[in-house]
């Protein structure tokens, strides 16, 4: 009988997949997906799969059973949401023999509570009419948070929990514990797991911002703190995504297809795979029609309106090329208006300036641009950190590290200091 059972463990153990990588997703509605997919969400490669964490009709798929990753992954109410994207990110940027799965419990509305272990229980006896108490009832069992444990064991038969995505605040809009307990949260996923936080991150995605239409941005600064709060976490930025134009609080479909995509490139950072995708960022355009900009009134106008157009890719190991565009202002002391034309530079003619932008991860960039009547030249200077940022005699930042290749020779403030940087 002894031999039996352990042969059985034996072969139980040869059935789990090192190249099946499991990502555990749990929130609310924006995990759960509220965007209608569209045509273009139809193509799923059959390596992105989902373990059905409840039972669905249509499709019909069973719990604990995996599928092919077609949306709704989360559940029968949900829609295209935050884990679509990253799924289909992942697999296009590793290796053929690399599979990905996701395990996805969320509910909408639903509070950062009900993924407590130690309060779940109490917070859905006190709301038993809510939309998420309803959900979590007929879905999920009565316990989101058991039922994200179980099909996680049930994963762990089949592959390796990699990670970890939450999206949810809306329900704890700038609520100041909200860090602390997404940090128990966690710790107890890994500990009823048997994961270690050092090979299971943590990824934490934004609230809709502002200028999307959304009211729970407030919510981002304390979705900041992660970082500080668990070292393992890392925060997914929203900037730039779409809201639905319909509600204050949810993404659209581009929107989703967006955020999926930047929880999936801090993923692959975190496993070291980000020196091959950054080798692979390029600028290759650089100036839009800078000396036929005219009329303007004021020197500040003509700042703010003076913008360059910058083309970024990253390709990835299967071959496969995102292709973004992003629009940064130019930032610099040595504009002039002669009449009515924007110049460059104290023969009007041309000059080196700096201009910022945002890339499609969230993070800042600092480019400088040598602008002259016909050649134009755009290099990027990535930020590497904090205390090696390069300012000049103005104040302004024109670089994120001292490089002689990247910048001019010339006088330059580095960590509070003036700086000689020879050609």
């Amino acid at each position: 009988m002894v031999v039996l059972l352990a042969g059985s463990l034996t072969a139980a153990r040869a059935e789990v997949d090192p190249n099946f990588y499991v990502y555990l997703c749990f929130g609310q509605s924006n995990m759960e997906g509220n965007a209608q997919w569209e045509t273009v969400d139809n193509a799923v490669d059959t390596r992105f799969q989902m373990l059905a964490t409840t039972k669905f009709d249509s499709p019909a798929r069973a719990l604990g059973k995996w599928y092919k990753a077609l949306p709704p992954i989360v559940s029968p109410v949900g829609k295209l949401g935050m884990s679509d994207y990253f799924g289909r990110t992942m697999v296009a940027a590793l290796p053929k023999d690399v599979k990905v799965g996701v395990v996805a419990v969320a509910m909408g509305g639903s509070p950062i509570e009900m993924f407590d272990k130690d309060k779940c229980v109490q917070k859905l006896a006190d709301n038993p009419n809510e939309w998420w108490a309803i959900i979590t009832r007929n879905h999920y069992g009565g316990n989101a948070y058991q039922r994200l444990i179980d099909m996680g064991r049930k994963a762990q038969e089949k592959g390796v929990i990699k990670g970890i995505l939450l999206h949810q605040g809306c329900s704890n809009n700038c609520d100041p514990n909200w860090p602390k307990n997404v940090k128990k949260i966690y710790n107890d996923m890994l500990t009823d797991l048997g994961l270690s936080a050092d090979s299971v991150p943590l990824f934490v995605g934004e609230m809709l911002r502002e200028d999307q239409g959304g009211v729970c941005w407030g919510h981002n600064n304390i979705i900041a703190k992660m970082p500080s709060v668990v070292p393992t976490s890392h925060v997914i930025h929203s900037n730039g995504c779409p809201g639905n134009n319909t509600d204050p609080w949810h993404f659209c479909a581009a929107g989703y297809r967006t955020t999926g995509k930047r929880y999936a490139y801090e993923a692959l950072r975190t496993m070291e795979l980000d020196t091959r995708m950054n080798e692979d960022y390029r600028i290759t355009s650089s100036l839009k029609k800078f000396f036929t900009v005219k009329s303007f009134d004021t020197e500040f106008e003509a700042k703010a309106r003076a913008t360059v157009t910058l083309q970024l890719w990253c390709t990835f190991a299967d071959g496969h090329r995102e292709d973004l565009t992003e629009e940064a202002t130019f930032t610099s002391e040595d504009f002039k208006i002669t009449n009515g034309k924007v110049k460059i530079g104290s023969d009007g003619k041309g000059g080196i300036v700096t201009a910022t932008y945002t890339d499609f991860l969230g993070n800042e960039h600092v480019v400088t641009l040598t602008i002259g009547d016909v050649a134009t030249s755009c290099r990027d200077i990535a930020a590497d950190n904090n205390d090696s940022r390069v300012f000049n005699l103005h104040g302004m930042r024109v670089a994120s590290r001292a490089d002689s290749r990247l910048l001019p020779p010339g006088i330059y403030i580095i960590n509070g200091k003036k700086v000689f940087l020879k050609p």
